[in-house]
C-alpha cells in the first residue's frame, strides 16, 4: 500500500510521516511540498491508496486544488489536513472530492481511527464542523426533509453521517452490503448529491440528522 504525504511543513511531515507509518507499518510513503509536486506524485503512481493534502502549502488555491487533485487521484481517496477545521472549508473540500477533512490537532490513536475508516469506504468530518455544522445552515434544502426517506433509508443515512463504512452499516442493520448500496443510490438521488461524503456533509450542516 503506498500512501502519499503532502505537506510544506518539515516538523509536521515528520511528524505526521511517524504516526503515518505507526498506523500502517506495511505502507510505502511518498512526500511532496508543493500542489505541484502533489499532482505529479499522484499521476506517477497508480498504486496510490491514499492522499494526505495540506489544504494551505504552496501553490494550493483552495477548493479548487482540492476539486483537482480529487480528480486526478480518481478512486484513490483523499483526505485534506489543516490547522483549522473552518465550517467552510470543511464542506467545500467534501462537495470537491475529498473523502475526509482532519484537523492537524487530533490526537494520534484518533488520526488513525480516521484513515482507517476512510480506507473502510467510509468519510472522517472533524467533531468542531458535526457540532457547529456550516454557517446559514439551520434550514434544510428546499424540497428535502427527513420525511422523504423511508425509515430505512433513514437509518443508512444516519450511520453515513457519522462516517460508518457499507460494511459496518450493514452489519449494524443486519443487511447485505448491496442493499445498503441500494438505499445509497436512492438516498443520494433524493439528496441531490453524487457520493457519501457530500450526503454526509449535507445530513449533518442541514440538521437532516441529529
Amino acid at each position: 500500500m503506498r500512501i502519499l504525504i503532502a505537506d510544506d511543513h518539515p516538523m509536521y511531515l515528520e511528524a505526521l510521516t511517524l504516526q503515518v507509518r505507526k498506523a500502517f507499518p506495511a505502507a510505502e510513503l511518498t512526500t511532496a511540498g508543493t500542489m505541484e509536486d502533489a499532482r505529479a506524485a499522484i499521476v506517477g503512481h497508480d498504486d496510490l491508496a491514499l492522499v494526505l493534502l495540506d489544504f494551505r502549502m504552496p501553490g494550493m488555491r483552495g477548493v479548487e486544488s482540492v476539486a483537482a487533485l480529487a480528480e486526478a487521484a480518481g478512486a484513490c481517496p483523499l483526505v485534506v489536513m489543516s490547522g483549522v477545521a473552518e465550517p467552510t472549508d470543511v464542506a467545500g473540500c467534501i462537495n470537491a472530492g475529498a473523502r475526509g477533512f482532519l484537523p492537524k490537532t487530533l490526537e494520534g490513536s484518533v488520526f488513525a481511527s480516521a484513515l482507517g475508516t476512510i480506507l473502510a469506504g467510509g468519510t472522517y468530518l472533524p467533531a468542531e464542523y458535526l457540532a457547529t455544522g456550516t454557517p446559514g445552515s439551520s434550514s434544510r434544502p428546499p424540497g428535502v426533509k427527513k420525511s422523504d426517506f423511508t425509515p430505512r433509508e433513514y437509518e443508512v443515512l444516519v450511520r453515513l453521517a457519522r462516517g460508518a463504512s457499507n460494511k459496518e452499516i450493514a452489519r449494524e442493520l443486519g443487511l447485505q452490503e448491496v442493499t445498503v448500496k441500494l438505499h445509497l443510490t436512492r438516498i443520494f438521488a433524493k439528496m441531490g448529491v453524487r457520493n457519501r461524503s457530500q450526503a454526509a456533509v449535507m445530513a449533518v450542516s442541514c440538521a437532516l440528522v441529529n
